[in-house]
């Protein structure tokens, strides 16, 4: 008598369960990669920099030997707030008119265009033949929309008014909790 079949066939039952009704979670991350794909991104890239203010306001208070935890919180300034939401929204719409596409924002880096000359709108031919004909400018302009969205990001982080030792470690938590329910992985890092 065989054992191995009944367990094996068990064991498919199981991943075949799994897999053919996924999760709200995973609908709705699946819908957002899929569908709102610059939402995505957006989203990824949000997390991301949280972590990275939070390690590094934290690595930096530390190498100066200084006391975070006596830090007094700061003041919530509108202004302050309202110019790097400038920032973001400058930064992506940079991205936006080159390729309709957030896609440099999380990669760092230049895009190639996929379509063909021939089915190109106007916007899309202007930004094909600039970036065949300048790259470099290109690159500078890419980098300039990475930079301006990514301190609009980093502002709105720091402008959060907590003190700042909690806040660091609330964005380094929180960005890490919200990149693994995505996929329940944290490849992006």
């Amino acid at each position: 008598m065989d054992f191995k079949e009944p367990i094996e066939s068990a064991i498919s039952e199981l991943q075949e369960g799994r897999s053919s009704r996924p999760s709200r979670r995973q609908r709705f991350f699946d819908t957002l990669k899929h569908k709102y794909s610059n939402l995505h991104t957006l989203y990824v890239t949000t997390n991301v920099i949280a972590i990275w203010s939070g390690m590094i306001l934290l690595s930096d208070s530390w190498a100066r030997k200084a006391n975070l935890i006596a830090d007094l919180t700061p003041d919530f300034s509108l202004e302050v707030a309202l110019r790097h939401l400038s920032l973001l929204i400058l930064g992506l719409l940079m991205l936006l008119l080159d390729d309709l596409s957030l896609q440099e924002l999380l990669l760092m880096k230049k895009t190639p265009s996929q379509k063909a000359v021939e089915d190109m709108n106007s916007r899309e031919k202007v930004f094909h033949y600039f970036k065949i004909r300048y790259p470099n400018l290109s690159t500078i302009y890419t980098l300039i929309a990475i930079i301006l969205s990514w301190c609009g990001i980093w502002g709105l982080i720091w402008d959060i008014p907590m003190q700042p030792f909690w806040r660091s470690l609330l964005t380094i938590f929180l960005g890490l909790f919200l990149l693994y329910i995505d996929d329940l992985k944290l490849e992006e890092l």
